[in-house]
């Protein structure tokens, strides 16, 4: 995999070259002008949880937060080449010693992305359009499930590295980049309560690497994607997770949904390498790495009033079998989105891509031209009765629990109150706990857990200035 990183930053150096030559060469006149954009979002976020889940000591029965995330973005650009920025706030109010609390909640002031990108058109195809970006930046790929900017966790993974992406007229679409993920900080949760200012680092030896290819539409509207991801990440203390050396190999094949037409979706990633596990409170490293993950879902469009679309889903990521062998075959979920798929995240966040066997409905509305609703009900199973529950910790070894972690009610409505400016949010998730939740939870069974949230955002842009 080293070989092919070392390959991606050659190519990536070369077509950089060659756009700094091409560019001072095809540069028109009007194009040549300064600009300068700003731009501010601030969402707010009042999150209610009832009969918390999670088996921390000395976490109340009960939890609130007000989740703050403010963000502001500037562009800076002449000709072909462009500077994007973005300092963002992410912090927790309402918090106490008894609340849960995280980095995927906390990251106060920090400089998220400072990238520098040239525009090369014209390459391998009469024109197709591509970008070239280097420095630190967030990155959504595909469907997002596997890399993705979190559009509902309050903090967000950002990477430092390069990153081009091509797309033909023809509707093809191609990316590769070569990035060091960064480790949010500051980690501990004192100085998380505190909501403390430190700026984030880079995993120590750790790389991220990508290939991504979208092929031309197939008659009927089909589309085929295959990519690869390459995560090595190296044996350091100060590092967000435990060594891992993992090559995923994926595929998804889709029809997007259109009004009065049926849609699908399969996207699946096999997993291969070396990973770490911990067990009873004993790490073991260098474990033969085998996972794999699916996604399906069959939809209808309704062409009427509303226009509801109807999907029946299924997810499945495995889970280790054994825990105690040289082997691990719980799927590593990587920097994924998982709020379209599972569940709000916030403090709520109850199940990840990790060890889960789950079916379900889902319907979608839009009442009116501004208004948007989602109602989702699904049972969530354990894929490995001895593996951990993803996300919240809970673990039976014995795996006499059974896998059963319960049935999940999840709604949503939206209102673009003002649009391109403002949006309201309010949603709810409610769990009708399993067998496996009741018994391993134990004592510490506090009721069938509730959430609630209540979210307000808005955008403040100012006008492009040359």
């Amino acid at each position: 995999m080293r070989h092919l990183l070392w390959i991606l930053v050659a190519a990536s150096l070369g077509m950089l070259a060659a756009g700094i030559g091409f560019a001072a060469k095809a540069q028109q006149p009007d194009a040549d002008r300064p600009r300068v954009s700003l731009r501010v979002q601030q969402r707010s976020r009042y999150e209610n949880l009832e009969d918390q889940f999670r088996p921390g000591v000395g976490l109340s029965s009960s939890d609130v937060a007000l989740a703050l995330q403010t963000s502001l973005f500037v562009d800076a650009g002449r000709g072909r080449f462009t500077f994007s920025g973005e300092i963002m706030d992410a912090r927790h109010e309402l918090n106490d010693e008894g609340s849960v609390i995280a980095t995927s909640m906390v990251n106060a002031l920090e400089p998220l992305q400072a990238a520098v990108s040239v525009s090369l058109p014209g390459i391998f195809q009469d024109g197709s359009t591509s970008t070239l970006r280097a420095g630190r930046f967030t990155m959504d790929v595909g469907r997002r499930r596997f890399v993705s900017r979190s559009g509902n966790r309050n903090t967000i993974t950002s990477f430092s590295g390069i990153d081009w992406q091509w797309r033909g007229q023809d509707g093809r679409n191609a990316r590769a980049f070569l990035v060091d993920p960064m480790r949010i900080l500051p980690t501990s949760p004192a100085d998380l309560l505190d909501n403390e200012i430190e700026l984030d680092h880079g995993n120590r030896d750790t790389h991220l690497a990508g290939l991504f290819y979208q092929f031309q539409p197939l008659p009927g509207r089909d589309r085929v994607e295959l990519f690869w991801y390459g995560l090595d990440q190296g044996d350091r203390p100060n590092n967000d997770a435990l060594p891992r050396d993992i090559d995923s190999f994926g595929a998804r094949v889709f029809r997007p949904s259109a009004k009065g037409m049926w849609s699908y979706e399969i996207d699946t990633l096999w997993q291969t390498g070396k990973s770490s596990a911990t067990v009873a409170g004993v790490t073991r490293r260098n474990l033969d790495h085998s996972a794999l993950f699916y996604h399906w879902e069959i939809g209808y469009a309704f062409d009427a009033g509303w226009s509801p679309v109807l999907l029946l889903q299924f997810d499945s990521a495995s889970g280790d079998e054994d825990p105690f062998d040289d082997r691990n075959e719980g799927f590593d979920t990587l920097f994924g989105e998982r709020r379209f798929d599972f569940t709000p995240q916030g403090i709520w966040g109850a199940f990840a891509r990790g060890n889960l066997k789950t079916p379900g409905l889902r319907l979608t509305s839009t009442p009116k031209p501004r208004w948007q609703t989602m109602l989702s009900y699904r049972k969530f199973e354990l894929e490995a009765a001895r593996d951990v529950w993803s996300g919240v910790g809970l673990r039976d070894l014995t795996g006499q629990a059974g896998r059963s972690i319960g049935r999940q009610l999840e709604g949503s409505i939206t209102w673009a109150a003002i649009k391109d400016r403002m949006s309201v949010e309010a949603g709810f998730a409610h769990i009708w706990a399993g067998s496996f939740f009741r018994d391993v939870s134990g004592a510490r069974f506090r009721g069938d857990p509730t959430y609630f949230y209540l979210t307000m955002t808005t955008n403040f842009q100012g006008p492009q200035r040359p």
